[in-house]
């Protein structure tokens, strides 16, 4: 019976651990340079997951995010890997913006070099 009890707790807890923070969007592998489908978000922005520099030059990936608006798209944050060593891949969380409103966003990645990307846009 404790055994149970302590199992069925054990699943509350992850619930609510995973409740506080939201994935906005998964993207499979793609590329140093890709654009993703606007996906709902709000509070604080963030990309998370694996880059993989496949190149043979040790170079990183830069990030907008953009709040997509009537308007037209507006840059609320920007970031990077920093240099990830040729061959190499380092799984990483990166902030992009904080205290934002409820909106779709449109992360676009940009780099010089070979990477391949599998990450996801968080907010918390």
């Amino acid at each position: 019976m404790k055994r149970k009890i302590a199992s069925i707790a054990f699943v509350l807890v992850l619930l609510f651990s995973f409740a506080s923070t939201g994935l906005a969007a998964s993207s499979g592998p793609g590329t140093g340079n890709d654009t993703w489908a606007p996906v709902q978000a709000h509070g604080d922005i963030y990309i998370e997951g694996n880059f993989i520099n496949v190149g043979r030059i040790s170079l990183g990936v830069n990030f907008n995010l953009y709040r997509v608006t009537l308007n037209g798209d507006v840059l609320v944050g920007s970031n990077s890997t920093g240099t990830i060593m040729a061959g190499q891949s380092k799984r990483l969380k990166i902030p992009l913006a904080s205290n934002q409103p409820d909106g779709q966003y449109r992360l676009v990645l940009n780099s010089p070099g070979d990477f391949t990307v599998v990450a996801y846009l968080g907010y918390k």
